[in-house]
């Protein structure tokens, strides 16, 4: 009888991982995905945006167990599972970061749309309102890290005399 080989997570390809967290994401949020795997949100952002190529070892392995868990076996499991139907991807990964920067392209591209010489649909002032209505609920939903507070650095006390001599 011939040994089956055991699938490890090191088998399941990248993007299938980043398809993944982007599925994770859409269906919570980044800070609920990156809490999952034990990382920050915006690594998650970072991973599932495209601007990390490859995880680190550990975080690949982390997205890997969790991707295991979900799905069972790994890629010897993925084609006998049905696939999900594509989910919607929050518009803070499509748009500049930040929601001053997303809402001035949304309202840039609707300026260009309402100067076009065609028809406009009705519907475009709606669809407007609805982006800029659900950008401001994306960031909304994330509340920023308070920055630990740096204390002022102190001066040696030969420093003190010092600076009295030269003055």
């Amino acid at each position: 009888m011939e040994a089956r080989p055991q699938s490890s997570w090191r088998e399941i390809p990248v993007d299938e991982l980043r398809r993944f967290m982007g599925e994770l994401v859409a269906d919570s949020n980044l800070r609920e995905a990156g809490r999952l795997i034990g990382r920050g949100r915006e690594a998650v952002r970072k991973f599932v945006s495209g601007d990390i190529e490859t995880p680190h070892e550990r975080t690949r392995e982390a997205i890997a167990k969790l991707y295991q868990q979900k799905y069972g076996a790994g890629v010897m499991r993925v084609a006998e599972t049905a696939q999900p139907a594509a989910t919607a991807t929050p518009l803070k990964l499509i748009l500049p970061q930040g929601v001053e920067r997303a809402t001035t392209e949304i309202r840039a591209i609707f300026e260009i749309v309402r100067h076009h010489d065609g028809e406009i649909p009705e519907s475009s002032s709606a669809l407007e309102r609805w982006l800029l209505r659900k950008v401001r609920e994306e960031y909304a939903s994330e509340v920023p890290f308070a920055r630990p507070r740096q204390r002022k650095r102190r001066k040696k006390k030969g420093a003190e005399n010092h600076d009295a001599q030269t003055e």
